[in-house]
């Protein structure tokens, strides 16, 4: 409590950080999130008029000075309103924060507190999903069972994928394929969710979840926050 206080009286804040794809393409998943940490008493700051993109699909597509700027410009905006720590949902700004940018930062699965979970699901058999790892999640970061811990605590019997953790298949998106490629990015979303057996796909990535959701057919898709938050409703 006095580490706290005297962290405010220093003017140290812990950011909330969405991403583009949360901020724009899901706000509701940004409020589903801001609703998760507050459940589990983390007290934060979110710049909803402020923050640039993080820069990880200018780098992953070879612009590097263009990344150089952004970085530069987002640890100013960051040191204005005395950043000490920062959270995201989603896992290439993670990885991009944590590993290019140099900074404390941490996934959401890292930090939300399972006995804080709001919206138990029962134990029959409509309480099964199976898990996606995300690449920058998974291979990139090595955080497999946090999200895992997660969705168990919160009353999900959880499936696996053949692919799975270390192994884990793109889902179609990344690297700026379905930017690109559009025909092959879907095909192979829909290839991966074919392998889904008890009809419900989970993934930690918001951009997995929008690539997801828009190829699935028979296969009910869920954001990590949405499996965590069942019964919550927007306010």
């Amino acid at each position: 409590m006095l580490r706290r206080w005297l962290e405010k009286l220093a003017g140290s804040n812990t950011l909330y950080y969405p991403g583009c794809v949360t901020r724009y393409a899901l706000p509701e998943i940004q409020q589903r999130y801001e609703f998760l940490l507050r459940r589990a008493g983390v007290d934060f700051i979110v710049l909803p008029g402020e923050t640039l993109c993080c820069g990880s699909p200018v780098k992953r597509a070879g612009y590097l000075a263009d990344f150089e700027d952004l970085k530069a410009k987002n640890l100013a905006i960051f040191a204005r309103f005395s950043v000490r720590k920062i959270i995201t949902n989603c896992p290439g700004c993670y990885h991009t924060l944590k590993h290019d940018y140099g900074l404390e930062a941490y996934h959401i699965a890292q930090i939300l507190r399972p006995e804080r979970l709001p919206g138990q699901k029962g134990s029959d058999a409509t309480s099964s999903l199976t898990y996606h790892d995300p690449c920058h999640l998974g291979r990139w970061s090595g955080i497999y069972d946090e999200p895992r811990r997660l969705l168990s605590e919160a009353g999900w019997d959880i499936a696996e994928l053949p692919d799975n953790r270390e192994h884990s298949l793109c889902c179609g998106a990344g690297g700026g394929v379905k930017s690109n490629f559009p025909e092959l990015a879907d095909a192979v979303a829909r290839q991966r969710l074919a392998l889904v057996e008890n009809g419900r796909l989970c993934t930690a990535c918001p951009l997995c979840y929008a690539h997801f959701k828009e190829n699935a057919d028979q296969v009910e898709v869920l954001e990590f926050s949405e499996a965590l938050a069942t019964e919550w409703e927007a306010q």
